[in-house]
């Protein structure tokens, strides 16, 4: 019986150690102090201390140590840990004190094999403003009591949700959240992750594990955020409608239709310049349809139809006789001559011509080519005298000779001797005389008068015959009538001889006298029976063939004259010899030739030998043409003979002459002609005067004063002297003249004698004072010089070319010098030269591309109008575009509390573009995000009420439980070991000073069966024991003072048992 006590009195002193003693007492130290072991995975603890003891080791179900007394440091150590529940623990039983015992807390966790997010009774697209649930399901985790479920769209965190289960096996646990998404849900990305968070022992980071992301597609109606008036180009659809020009925002995507004048209009038709109006889109799609007005304006390039003629008479406004239909109102340019020149203005009668005028908006131009006629009184601007051939008719008056301008083209009608003259009349050579011509039109009429001189050819009457004395002067027996004055040519055996001379003896013969002028020539045959006595001028020796007879003494050896023709007869050696008798080679030798008339006889000797010198008998001046060699001296101009022939030969100052040269013009000269053979050599001298083309060397360029005379400024050299002709634009005109400013040109100026023609072209430039015929406004980009003002919106004449300047604000300015966007104003545009100088007033409006300056961040209250922050500085003024998200937004709206974030505004003109991005946040009450509303919760759980709430300025929150506060500044109420009175309404309350907003929570706590605790029932059965082992102590003492002395002690050590327990 005493040992049973006392083996009891052990038990129950072990279990109250188990139940009472604990780490804040016990000399151990675990590393770590709590261990973290995925599920299958290795775990290994430290247990060490520093007193002296009898012994400590490790109690577990699995890899338990067993006790020892040498060591201070213990290891428990599992490989591959597979138990879910186990609670392992070091014990040490000290040298002094009881035997005390720490306990490991061991958690053993799995991650989820998956984590899944789905939709709960619905497929396919969501609409707008109704509500879905959402679930997460994760499956096989433990343990739950660590595991916490967050839901997000996009990267925003939603709602999260935490589990109070205290099962440490794997569960599957779903999670729910209820949406209702709007418009700017579509394509967003809801998605559920669950997080193990182990605690620092535990794995970092914590693991977590997410869905798939589920992509929502929310359906919604239309919204027309605005729409702007168009003015598209003809030919241009509706389907073209700019889409920066509106903004329809819808899903599905709203299909687009249009209405015009209250009918429906196809979207694809090309629109006419006719069908500018009021417009309605329509955007309409399964849900609502919604409309927007816009004024449409159709534009299309100008068309001009103009007549091909225009007549105005001089010196009245001429203004643009046709205007283009275009839209915008188009731009018009007169051309003339591809000179830009001003389209209203006053005409000269000279501004005949072909015109271009030019219309021109941003769609296209338009050209039209027509005739303006000036009609201006007639203007006789020269005539001169002139000289027609016999039979000529007014009519045939050379346009060279006058210049007759007027519009209508005048009738011209003639006088002479005040008398009026039938132009058609053939003039005859007694109508020479002063005339007059006259130019007339329904305006007025001008005249001018000139030297008519009626010119004709010439006619000879002269006798068959005629007879003279030798050495009496003869002179031209007939004279010719003809005008001009004919010039006269006498003629003997086809040779030009001098028409008044003095005959000698051997003159007698034929001659033809012809008279010629310009019109025409006259010929007439005559002979000249010169009287004389006989005359042997010579008489050659002569050397004949054997056999010929005197009567063949060749007459170019001796000359024998006599008007009565003398009779011949011969002597030889002093004796008569017969003429025909033929001479034998005896018969050389000295003869006398005797020549006999009435009035004389005379002889002449010579030796009979045939042969005799060159004779040169007349060489006449002569006048070729450059090119022509010597060898081309006409056989009419001189006469040479001898026997044997003789050569010819020439010299010119004194120096031997190459007949084959070709003459130049300056060659021309006093020249020798040589006549040579073997007998002797003659010459004869001549004037010869080289002919040559004119030829003209003029400058490319002369400068006049306007209305200063001009004369030729070039001469030709050429001989005959030629005559001038002077040419601009393909008509002739007086080549001295009084030019005008305009008179500037390209002129040709033709030189003309019998051998050729010479042109040469030049320009003539008028020297004039400036003309600024019209100078228009500007409106240039900034950074743009004066120098670049367009030629086509002013137009400078002058002659030199003026300088240009100019002034504003009465101060010179630099060309050169970029314009400002603060330059704009009057300015003066000044050209000149050295004759004079002008000026012309424009305004200038420099434009400049758009500059923002806007602040990084604005406030603006929910659902107040924002309008534009800043305002650009542009000109032309800029079109403004704000974006959000890389999407148009309309400019001026009413913001939602969400609206807040970064945005983009763009100024554009046509002549950039300029951004700023800046932040707008809404100033806005309290509100709530979706989160967990209803908890139904164990008795016991740890609850999370979650209160996600957005405000600006960021709200204050507080709690409240049965109308009283409960907890301040949390977003987070957490409610731990819940109980029966934990279950109720819950509110959040969140304000700022733009409201207060309130959500409410409800709590639901569901009762356990009690379980009477374990540490209680353990200190009840220590107690009970004790009081049980004191009484018996009481007896067994009591026994034994009554029997004897007994000795009763505990065992000094405390063995562990055979299940490991104490």
């Amino acid at each position: 019986m005493a040992c049973f006590t006392m083996l009891l009195l052990q038990l129950l002193i072990s279990l109250l150690l188990i139940s009472l003693s604990h780490g804040d007492h016990c000399p151990l130290q675990l590393d770590p102090q709590r261990a973290v072991v995925r599920y299958g995975g290795s775990v290994e603890v430290t247990c060490n201390t520093s007193v002296a003891h009898k012994g400590m080791g490790w109690e577990a179900s699995e890899g338990g140590v067993p006790m020892t007394k040498k060591q201070n440091l213990i290891t428990w150590r599992v490989s591959e840990l597979t138990e879910w529940d186990i609670k392992p623990f070091c014990y040490i039983n000290p040298n002094k004190g009881a035997q005390c015992l720490i306990e490991l807390p061991v958690t053993v966790y799995k991650t989820p094999d998956s984590v899944s997010i789905s939709t709960v009774n619905h497929r396919g697209p969501m609409i707008e403003g109704q509500q879905y649930e959402l679930q997460c399901d994760v499956h096989d985790v433990a343990p739950v009591q660590y595991l916490t479920v967050k839901w997000y769209k996009n990267q925003t965190r939603l709602n999260q949700t935490t589990f109070s289960d205290t099962d440490k096996t794997p569960e599957n646990k779903t999670v729910t959240l209820l949406i209702r998404p709007d418009r700017d849900d579509n394509r967003a990305q809801y998605w559920c992750e669950a997080e193990l968070d182990l605690g620092a022992e535990g794995p970092q980071p914590s693991p977590k594990y997410s869905s798939k992301p589920l992509s929502i597609t929310v359906y919604y109606a239309p919204i027309i955020q605005f729409c702007r008036d168009w003015s598209p180009l003809t030919g241009t659809s509706l389907d073209s409608y700019p889409l920066n020009l509106y903004s329809v925002e819808g899903n599905p995507h709203p299909d687009i239709s249009w209405r015009h004048k209250s009918s429906p209009v196809r979207s694809s038709m090309p629109l006419t310049r006719y069908d500018s109006g009021l417009y309605e889109i329509i955007a309409r799609n399964d849900l609502n349809n919604v409309s927007c007005f816009m004024n449409i304006i159709v534009e299309y390039p100008p068309e001009l139809n103009c007549n091909k003629s225009y007549e105005v008479k001089e010196k009245t406004p001429f203004k643009l006789p046709c205007k283009a239909d275009g839209l915008p109102k188009p731009e018009y340019f007169l051309y003339k001559n591809g000179k830009i020149i001003q389209h209203d203005f006053y005409p000269n009668w000279n501004d005949s011509g072909l015109y271009q005028l030019t219309a021109h908006n941003q769609h296209g131009t338009s050209n039209s080519t027509f005739t303006i006629k000036i009609l201006h009184a007639p203007i006789i601007q020269f005539c001169r005298d002139w000289s027609p051939l016999t039979g000529t008719s007014l009519d045939s008056y050379p346009l060279n000779l006058y210049s007759v301008e007027g519009n209508p083209h005048p009738d011209i009608s003639w006088r002479h001797k005040s008398s009026p003259v039938s132009s058609s009349m053939l003039l005859t050579r007694y109508d020479s005389g002063l005339y007059e011509i006259i130019a007339r039109n329904d305006l007025n009429n001008v005249s001018c008068f000139m030297n008519i001189i009626v010119k004709y050819p010439p006619e000879l009457n002269c006798n068959k015959s005629y007879e003279v004395k030798e050495k009496t002067l003869f002179k031209l027996p007939c004279i010719a009538d003809g005008l001009p004055k004919p010039e006269y040519f006498l003629y003997k055996n086809g040779k030009i001889i001098q028409h008044d001379f003095y005959p000698n003896w051997n003159d007698s013969g034929l001659y033809q006298l012809t008279a010629h002028n310009q019109h025409g020539t006259s010929n007439s045959t005559f002979t000249i029976k010169i009287l004389h006595a006989p005359i042997i001028q010579f008489c050659r020796d002569w050397s004949p063939l054997t056999g010929t007879s005197l009567d063949s003494y060749p007459l170019n050896l001796y000359s024998v004259e006599g008007n009565p023709r003398p009779d011949i007869s011969w002597r030889h050696k002093s004796s008569p010899v017969r003429s025909s008798m033929p001479l034998t080679r005896y018969d050389s030798g000295l003869y006398e030739i005797i020549a006999r008339n009435d009035l004389n006889n005379v002889s002449c000797f010579m030796n009979i030998t045939v042969e005799y010198a060159p004779i040169i008998q007349f060489c006449r001046d002569w006048s070729p043409l450059t090119g022509t060699s010597l060898d081309s001296y006409p056989l009419n101009v001189y006469s040479v003979e001898g026997n044997p022939h003789p050569d010819i030969s020439w010299r010119h100052k004194s120096s031997p002459v190459r007949s084959s040269m070709l003459l130049t013009r300056y060659d021309s000269g006093l020249y020798e002609i040589i006549a040579r053979n073997d007998l002797n050599n003659v010459s004869c001298f001549m004037n010869i005067t080289v002919e040559y083309p004119p030829e003209l060397n003029c400058n490319k360029s002369y400068e006049v004063k306007e209305k200063t005379l001009f004369k030729l400024p070039c001469i030709a050299d050429g001989l005959p002297k030629p005559e001038y002709f002077l040419y601009k634009n393909g008509k002739i005109i007086q080549h001295d003249f009084y030019p005008n400013w305009n008179d500037s040109g390209l002129y040709q100026l033709t030189a003309h004698n019998q051998h050729g023609t010479s042109n040469s072209t030049f320009t003539i430039k008028i020297l004039l004072a400036p003309i600024i015929q019209f100078c228009r406004d500007w409106s240039p980009l900034t950074g743009t010089s004066l120098d670049s003002y367009p030629l086509n919106v002013y137009s400078v004449e002058g002659n030199p070319r003026p300088d240009i300047s100019w002034r504003h604000k009465s101060s010179p300015v630099r060309s050169s010098m970029p314009l400002t966007r603060y330059d704009s104003g009057r300015y003066e545009i000044i050209a000149r030269n050295d004759l004079n100088n002008v000026s012309c007033f424009m305004n200038i409006i420099v434009e400049y591309p758009p500059e923002l300056n806007c602040n990084k961040s604005y406030e603006v209250r929910n659902k107040t109008l924002f309008k534009l922050p800043c305002i650009v500085d542009g000109l032309p003024k800029p079109e403004y575009f704000l974006y959000k998200n890389g999407k148009i937004i309309q400019h001026d709206f009413y913001p939602n509390w969400n609206d807040s974030g970064l945005y983009q505004l763009t100024a554009h003109n046509q002549h950039g573009t300029s951004n700023s991005t800046f932040t707008i946040k809404i100033l806005h009450a309290p509100v709530f995000y979706d989160s967990q509303e209803k908890f139904v919760m164990e008795e016991g759980s740890n609850i999370t009420l979650e209160c996600n709430t957005t405000g600006n300025p960021e709200p204050e929150v507080w709690w409240s439980f049965k109308n009283r506060n409960i907890s301040t500044g949390g977003r987070h109420f957490n409610i731990e070991r819940a109980t029966s009175t934990s279950a109720g309404v819950y509110t959040c309350s969140a304000t700022n000073k733009f409201g207060r907003n309130d959500k409410t929570f409800i709590v639901e706590i569901k009762a356990l069966d009690y379980v009477f605790p374990n540490y209680i029932l353990i200190v009840v059965v220590v107690f009970a024991l004790l009081a049980v082992i004191i009484i018996l102590v009481v007896v067994i003492w009591r026994r034994r003072k009554s029997s004897g002395h007994y000795e009763i002690g505990l065992r000094s050590e405390m063995q562990p048992l055979s299940n490991g327990s104490l």
